[in-house]
């Protein structure tokens, strides 16, 4: 039962890399699609949808397989004093810090924003252009993504799948642990480019060694969480109308 969990809990990783190769290909050669608020926010809901319906099923599974919460990580922080787990609880802080910062400076800074908005057009990665939210609507609805994420992704790539894991292939090294899913979870994000996927793959490793250090996938939500927030203010707030004729200008 728990390999066709695990089979299952798979394709469903690997669904968001197919259909944006498939998307990439229809695409090529085409001209660029404008990005309206209305096709940020259908993604917005798209995706919150996606994850919480995923999630549903992981839970539903549990119910069959009689899994407890606990067995996919929702317990009590495990202080551990190892050097490892030091070290990665060190790391975790300091991410907290630099994206509470980012945030913050986001929100009180036109040119921090202004900066933050070169620096993306220059990269000139579509896949992140079209996902950053402008408007207040677009805003609104990405923290509620950001929130769905961090819940979500935590439960699905850290706890449940850690433990179908570790039960099927009790002696699996730790590496392979924080690597497999952390492959997975770049892929996920293909839609990012190759730099994304290098960047996602390596906050996953550092999530997944977070779980492991700390037991629990609470400091892992809290990140992950934070971490997709801090983007919501990234770029300065606009009009519907603003953003249309901005997409028309490129």
């Amino acid at each position: 039962m728990y390999t066709v969990f695990l089979a299952l809990l798979i394709a469903f990783f690997l669904i968001p890399t197919i259909d944006a190769l498939i998307d990439k290909q229809r695409n090529k050669g085409k001209p660029k699609v404008i990005t309206t608020e209305r096709i940020r926010c259908r993604q917005y809901l798209q995706s919150a949808a996606f994850l919480w319906g995923a999630v549903v099923v992981v839970l539903i599974m549990c119910l069959i397989a009689k899994i407890s919460l606990e067995d996919i990580g929702f317990r009590a922080l495990r202080l551990d004093t190892g050097w490892v787990a030091i070290v990665t609880l060190v790391l975790w802080g300091l991410a907290l810090a630099f994206f509470l910062y980012q945030t913050i400076r986001a929100l009180v800074s036109a040119s921090y924003r202004a900066e933050a908005e070169k620096g993306i057009a220059g990269a000139g990665n579509e896949g992140i252009d079209m996902v950053l939210p402008r408007t207040k609507k677009e805003k609104w609805l990405f923290s509620l993504v950001s929130l769905s994420a961090g819940i979500c992704e935590e439960i699905l790539y850290r706890g449940f799948f850690v433990f179908l894991l570790q039960t099927i292939f009790p002696g699996i090294p730790l590496y392979l642990v924080v690597l497999i899913p952390s492959v997975l979870f770049g892929a996920s994000h293909f839609y990012q480019g190759v730099q994304g996927v290098v960047k996602t793959g390596a906050t996953g490793a550092l999530l997944m060694s977070l779980f492991l250090a700390s037991g629990s996938l609470i400091p892992c939500i809290v990140l992950h969480f934070i971490m997709d927030f801090s983007a919501t203010f990234l770029l300065s707030e606009k009009q519907e109308e603003e953003t249309e004729q901005t997409a028309s200008a490129e």
